[in-house]
């Protein structure tokens, strides 16, 4: 019974086709240990657009690893810096899908599978959903801030 798959004219023949795929499967682990470790260290800043003197630094997975706040913002009182905050934030999630796109395709290429979906799946999580908006004293379509929370 045929399988369909290659055929080979000997051992020595079979045996090389396996060390080529082995070696394939080593390259490619060395390229996702070194995506691993440019991703653990990823840092991505943001920054209001209005100017504010707010600099929020976000991980890889879009988590707060650094807040900075100027006293010219923090005189403004907790209602100013928290919208600077925020804008800040969306500022650096906006820019997660690029950076981490760049590091796909630096470790896998620009037409891998890998990439791809690395791309996909970080314009999900992070892109700026339509009508969102870093504005001051706007919110995204669809969120809701209850009474006494940034207001």
């Amino acid at each position: 019974m045929r399988s369909g798959g290659p055929t080979f004219r000997g051992a020595d023949e079979a045996l090389d086709a396996v060390d080529a795929i082995v070696a394939g499967a080593a390259a490619e682990a060395r390229r996702a240990e070194q995506y691993a470790a440019a991703v653990d260290g990823l840092r991505v800043h943001g920054r209001p657009s209005d100017g504010s003197d707010v600099t929020v630094t976000l991980d890889h997975a879009g988590g707060l690893v650094h807040l900075a706040v100027g006293e010219r913002v923090a005189a403004q009182g907790g209602a100013a810096v928290a919208r600077a905050v925020l804008a800040a934030n969306a500022t650096a999630r906006r820019r997660l899908p690029a950076v981490l796109g760049g590091l796909a395709r630096e470790a896998f290429g620009a037409d891998s599978a890998t990439t791809a979906h690395v791309v996909q799946h970080a314009e999900r999580m992070f892109a700026a959903r339509a009508g969102a908006s870093d504005a001051a004293g706007e919110r995204p379509a669809g969120v809701s801030v209850g009474a006494g929370v940034l207001r």
